[in-house]
Order: structure tokens, then C-alpha cells, then sequence
């Protein structure tokens, strides 16, 4: 093969591959830097019940559920990323943390996921960090709409 179809071919690969690496690798001081702007807890009371949510997983997950009032959904998962895993649904519970966050617990067959997250905006794009304190906090990208 030809040294710059090779090198063609490893920019043609390699370029999209570190672009998600880099999104996935989003930490609090990077939406902080960029400006993102985090969601009030009236912000949230608004966004947040009867909102279709979208939560990427760092592992190359997707999973998708809707806010109902009462703070009850069910979740499904693709399994992206989960060695071992099936696609699944799960029932789970959600509500708003006095400290301004969005707070989830998903009963997956094999394990009880709980989370709260506080909530950034960055352009048209959401993301959740659990600690304010940690600069390193990963973000977690959500989407929600109505």
C-alpha cells in the first residue's frame, strides 16, 4: 500500500475515533471552560417532569425513559458497551435533590443503579456532573425533550 493512502486511511479512522473519545471524555472543569451554564433547581422543576430523556453512558450506552409527574418511568437500555447484557427495560424512580439536582434509581435485573446529578446546558446539549467540589467530575450526556 502507498505511504499516503495509509496515511489517508489512519486519518479517515482514527480522526472520528478520537473526536468520541474526546465527548465522552467530558469532566466538569471542560463544560466549566467551555461555559456552560448550570440548571436552578426552578430551571429543573421546569425541564425535568414529563421531559423524554435520553442518557448516554460513558461505556457507549443509550438509554431512554420519560419523566412521568407521579416520578416514576421505565427505562430502556441498548446495552452498548455492557459486556454480557441484552438489551432490557427496568422500572425507576426520579425526583429533584433540594441541592438542585436530578436524581435517578433504575431497578435493572442484574443491579440497582442510583445517581443524582447537577445540571449543566452547554449550547443545545445537557450534561450531568454528581460532585461541584470535583473539577475531574465526569460529565454524562443527556437529552431532554418534550
Amino acid at each position: 500500500m502507498n505511504h499516503r493512502i495509509h496515511v489517508l486511511c489512519l486519518l479517515l479512522f482514527a480522526i472520528p475515533h478520537a473526536v468520541a473519545q474526546e465527548a465522552v471524555g467530558l469532566k466538569l472543569s471542560d463544560l466549566k471552560t467551555q461555559g456552560a451554564v448550570q440548571l436552578s433547581k426552578e430551571e429543573l422543576q421546569t425541564l425535568l417532569p414529563g421531559a423524554n430523556v435520553v442518557s448516554l453512558t460513558t461505556a457507549g450506552s443509550t438509554r431512554r425513559w420519560q419523566n412521568d409527574a407521579d416520578g416514576k418511568f421505565i427505562a430502556s437500555s441498548d446495552a452498548r458497551g455492557s459486556f454480557g447484557r441484552r438489551p432490557s427495560n427496568a422500572p425507576g424512580t426520579w425526583f429533584l435533590g433540594d441541592n438542585a439536582t436530578y436524581c435517578a434509581q433504575i431497578e435493572w435485573k442484574s443491579h440497582t443503579e442510583q445517581w443524582c446529578r447537577y445540571i449543566f446546558k452547554l449550547g443545545d446539549k445537557y450534561y450531568g456532573v454528581k460532585s461541584l467540589a470535583d473539577s475531574s467530575s465526569q460529565a454524562h450526556e443527556f437529552a431532554f425533550e418534550r
